[in-house]
Formats: C-alpha cells, sequence, structure tokens
C-alpha cells in the first residue's frame, strides 16, 4: 500500500473513532487522551493530523455530512455541468436527495446536536456548522448554476447564490423540522423533493 493510502486510511481511522467519542460525550468533554484511545493511535499520531480538537471536529463534521463517503454531496455538484433545463432538474433533485440521505440519519442528526449543545461555550462551533454545510452548499449550487448558465440554460439573471438559497433553504428545513426537533427523523419522501425541484425551476428559468 503506497505512503498516500496509508495515510488516508489512518485519517478515516481517526475520524471514525472521533465520530464515537464527539457522539458520546459532545465536543466539550471529549479529551485528546480519549480520542487518541478510540481511534487506536498515539496522542503523537493524532496532533499529526490534527493540531487541535476543534480541526479534528471540522473535519468530522464534513466527514459525515457534505463529504459523506456514500453519497458524496460535494464530489456530486461540483463535477455537475448541466446543458439542458431537463438535466439541470434531474441533477438538482439527486442532489436533494443526495443532501436529505447524508443527514437526515440519526449518527448523523447527533453530531449536529453535538454542536448546538456546546455552542454557548464554544461559538465557533456554529460557525463551524454554518459554513461546513449550508454556506458550502450554498455556495456551490451557486457555482453549478453559473456554469449552467454559461452552458446554455435560460436560466434568469441574478444572483445566483440568492437562487441557492431559495433551494437550500427549503431542503435544510426538513432537516430541522422532521430531523434535530423530532427524537426519530422523518426523511421527505421522493414526491416532495420533486415538488421542492419543481416550484424553484419554475423561480428560477426564464
Amino acid at each position: 500500500m503506497e505512503e498516500g493510502a496509508r495515510s488516508r486510511a489512518k485519517r478515516e481511522q481517526i475520524l471514525e473513532g472521533a465520530r464515537h467519542v464527539f457522539l458520546r460525550e459532545g465536543f466539550a468533554a471529549a479529551s485528546t487522551d480519549t480520542l487518541a484511545r478510540e481511534a487506536g493511535v498515539s496522542k503523537r499520531t493524532l496532533y499529526a493530523y490534527y493540531p487541535g480538537k476543534e480541526e479534528l471536529f471540522v473535519d468530522v463534521v464534513r466527514r459525515f455530512t457534505i463529504e459523506h463517503p456514500r453519497t458524496r454531496v460535494l464530489d456530486f455538484i461540483q463535477g455537475a455541468r448541466p446543458r439542458t433545463s431537463e438535466e439541470l432538474h434531474g441533477t438538482i433533485l439527486m442532489l436533494a436527495q443526495k443532501v436529505i440521505d447524508s443527514i437526515m440519519r440519526s449518527k448523523e442528526l447527533a453530531i449536529l446536536r453535538a454542536i448546538i449543545a456546546d455552542s454557548h461555550r464554544f461559538p465557533q462551533l456554529t460557525e463551524t456548522l454554518r459554513s461546513t454545510i449550508p454556506e458550502r452548499a450554498t455556495l456551490e449550487v451557486s457555482l453549478m448554476l453559473e456554469r449552467a448558465r454559461a452552458n446554455g440554460v435560460a436560466i434568469q439573471q441574478g444572483d445566483t447564490k440568492i437562487m441557492s438559497r431559495m433551494l437550500i433553504g427549503p431542503i435544510l428545513s426538513y432537516v430541522l423540522f422532521d430531523g434535530l426537533l423530532r427524537p426519530e427523523p422523518q426523511p421527505p419522501d421522493i414526491e416532495k423533493l420533486k415538488e421542492i425541484v419543481n416550484m424553484f425551476m419554475k423561480a428560477i428559468l426564464v
């Protein structure tokens, strides 16, 4: 196994261990000793990959939401280059499904709750949440809309970041109302997501 692959495997090992610790103890109570022990590495190795607990927590949030290895939301949207309104519609519907599938699971929602629980003591955690999920998603959707417009899709003139908020907002409302605020998550079915995407497309197309 080449060095790069070994390094990636070790990082994944650390992230998986850290996820268990943060879910069990929250951010504030998690010690570097516990994080290293759960990951099966020395503190020296832990510090070699992550100089501080906050950097590790940020990577855990990314790894298990927008950069989830199963849904690969970020890779998907960055690679999308729709050339017709039909392609754009399909891309956005797939994106909505991937976002919901990445976040609206008990373990992923528990990570978000850990941020909220410790936010009064560590306000930077809410900034982490905002910049990692909604802000990054909004930016990437905006760039995808600009690529679609450059490819000839008849998107209305205007700020694509504002357009992106019109899409991300309704999707994340399900994460809040039917995920974080329920004892068990109740993801929207495909018909609800189709309705959101249909209304969004009507709003942004000429």
